[in-house]
């Protein structure tokens, strides 16, 4: 028998040495390390799948940035579980109703989170061809649309807690319909997107909102190909919604006139067949009969679309063309200066304007007797538009010997020989009430150089920008000549030079050519064509075309020529000053025909 020794046993132990590893990489000796996990796309489904309403949060507010920061990595052609996930999850608020409040405003979250990320990725032609294909998704947007509109509008949703999510989510939803429309052809008089989209028209006053519901209902009224639609919406527009179209135009909005201008093309242009016209032509004409059946309609259309068809082009302004030269001769002397000589009025006139009180009768015979010069000079101190000038002096003087009845006396009396008469106009006040009368005058003094050396310069007072008339005028045409606009004169400072080598009274037609040379250089610089306009001008234009071929030409109405002439006559001057509106096909020849 053996005895056990404890002592016997010999117990080692072992100390076991750690390798130290670089850069921290003994972390990668532990198990799972350096495994990325699953990609974002896969982390996504994995929560949308989970059921976890933390997780479904996480997934879909991902989704929605992604569409923003990474618009191409939303792909519900590839990704059909996700274009699908987000549908349900946008129309389930409407859909299942909850008492609990809390859930309520969950489920409205990812509502919006859902819509958002389909509104942005519908802006991709694939995700848009996908969405319109997903059947019963129509029906699910209405059914949001018809709750939101009882929000927005009727207040008969109740959302006191969720107002700012139901306020987002329709502009939201409006924008997702633009863009699925254009794919919901055919639908017919009684289509319930169709119609809840008109009542917007008549509640909303948000311009973007009206913008995008137009756009949309346009976009509805497109059928396919060329079959025979006899139950297109298309005829249940009223005309209290054309009539409200129409008058979007008078707010002379950009954005708002050009959505209007489609939605007419496409009413006007569709081939849809009314049920009373057999044919297409017909159905067509019938359509722009009921738009214009409104007389308010036509005023509206014949004074805006001209002025939508030129809007933002390059456009010469008739109030600065260059005046055209009148065929004027070289000089009338050798002398040749300012008139100096004042022709005095009519009896008349006289008779008349010495009744008027002062100023008005100073102001009116000064309009009458003389008139206001404008040319190019160069002098310092004065402006380059005036020419012409009288002295102070002389001016005054004739004023007191036109009137001198007035204030002579009788001989041996104190009194004037017509105390009926206001008494006239102190010689200060008059000079000074010139500038009132011609406005575009200018009172100045002008040195004389003395003939001798060492004497002092001499001072003249003048008025620059009048000289007396040959003809005394009557007062509306002085009035007319002295308050008009100044005119635009040219820039050349030979312009106004007669040539001296001329022998006097000579046509000076070479002037005369030159001017009417850079006329025409300047009318016809801005060369336009209609195939190069913007879409608003192009539009505009193929529509007014449209009317006038279609009621002008045939029918020849003249109230609707009347109110194209009355609307219209500020046109002619910028044909004038544009005729490439007309070499440019984007006014007809024919049009200013009913200008005349």
């Amino acid at each position: 028998m053996v005895e056990f020794n404890p002592s016997s046993i010999s117990i080692t132990t072992t100390k076991k040495s750690y390798t130290s590893y670089p850069n921290g990489s003994y972390a990668n000796t532990f198990l799972g390390s350096g495994n990325l996990g699953p990609d974002v796309m896969t982390r996504i489904f994995m929560a949308l799948k989970s059921g976890i309403n933390s997780e479904i949060k996480w997934a879909l507010s991902t989704v929605c940035s992604l569409s923003f920061s990474s618009p191409g990595f939303i792909n519900f052609e590839k990704f059909p579980f996700l274009g699908t996930e987000l549908i349900k999850y946008f129309i389930q608020p409407f859909k299942v109703s909850t008492s609990n409040r809390t859930e309520l405003i969950e489920r409205l979250n990812f509502s919006l989170d859902s819509l958002l990320t389909l509104r942005n990725a519908s802006q991709d032609l694939i995700n848009q061809q996908w969405l319109s294909s997903v059947k019963n998704l129509k029906k699910n947007i209405i059914t949001v649309l018809k709750t939101l509109i009882g929000w927005y509008y009727l207040g008969t949703t109740d959302s006191t807690q969720s107002s700012e999510l139901y306020g987002e989510g329709f502009n939201y939803l409006l924008d997702l319909i633009e863009t699925l429309s254009c794919y919901y052809i055919d639908n017919t008089k009684t289509d319930s997107l169709f119609h809840y989209l008109i009542s917007i028209l008549s509640y909303s006053r948000d311009k973007y909102v009206i913008i995008s519901v137009v756009k949309s209902l346009g976009h509805l009224l497109i059928i396919r190909g060329n079959e025979e639609i006899t139950s297109n919406c298309i005829d249940s527009i009223s005309n209290d919604t054309l009539e409200q179209l129409i008058s979007f135009f008078l707010l002379n909005d950009e954005e708002l006139s050009y959505a209007v201008l489609q939605f007419l093309k496409e009413y006007l242009s569709s081939e849809a067949i009314n049920q009373s016209y057999p044919t297409i032509k017909e159905s067509q004409q019938w359509r722009l009969e009921q738009l214009l059946n409104n007389n308010s309609n036509v005023k509206i259309l014949m004074k805006q679309l001209p002025r939508l068809i030129i809007t933002n082009l390059p456009l010469n302004d008739p109030k600065l063309l260059p005046q055209l030269p009148s065929l004027s001769l070289t000089k009338r002397s050798l002398h040749s200066s300012v008139p100096t000589l004042v022709p005095e009025l009519s009896s008349q006139l006289y008779d008349i304007i010495v009744k008027f009180h002062e100023p008005l009768r100073a102001s009116t015979w000064l309009r009458c007797c003389y008139e206001p010069v404008y040319t190019n000079n160069t002098t310092e101190g004065v402006d380059k538009d005036l020419s012409g000038e009288v002295t102070q002096i002389s001016l005054w003087k004739a004023y007191e010997k036109q009137f001198d009845k007035v204030w002579q006396t009788k001989e041996g009396e104190k009194q004037p020989a017509h105390s009926q008469w206001p008494k006239l106009l102190p010689a200060v006040d008059f000079i000074k009430n010139v500038s009132a009368a011609f406005p575009h005058s200018q009172a100045m003094v002008v040195n004389i150089e003395p003939e001798e050396p060492g004497q002092q310069p001499k001072r003249k007072f003048i008025i620059k920008g009048i000289q007396p008339r040959q003809f005394v005028v009557n007062i509306d045409v002085g009035n007319y000549d002295a308050l008009k606009q100044k005119p635009r004169v040219a820039t050349d400072s030979n312009d106004d030079v007669a040539d001296s080598s001329l022998p006097i009274g000579h046509v000076d037609v070479a002037k005369f050519d030159h001017g009417l040379d850079s006329l025409s250089s300047y009318i016809t610089s801005n060369g336009l064509n209609k195939e190069h306009l913007p879409s608003v001008n192009m539009i505009s234009s193929e529509l007014m075309e449209y009317i006038i071929a279609s009621v002008l030409e045939k029918e020849g109405d003249s109230h609707f020529i009347d109110i194209f002439r009355d609307e219209n006559l500020w046109l002619k001057d910028w044909i004038y000053a544009n005729p490439s509106l007309i070499d440019g096909g984007i006014f007809s020849e024919k049009w200013l025909e009913y200008l005349v």
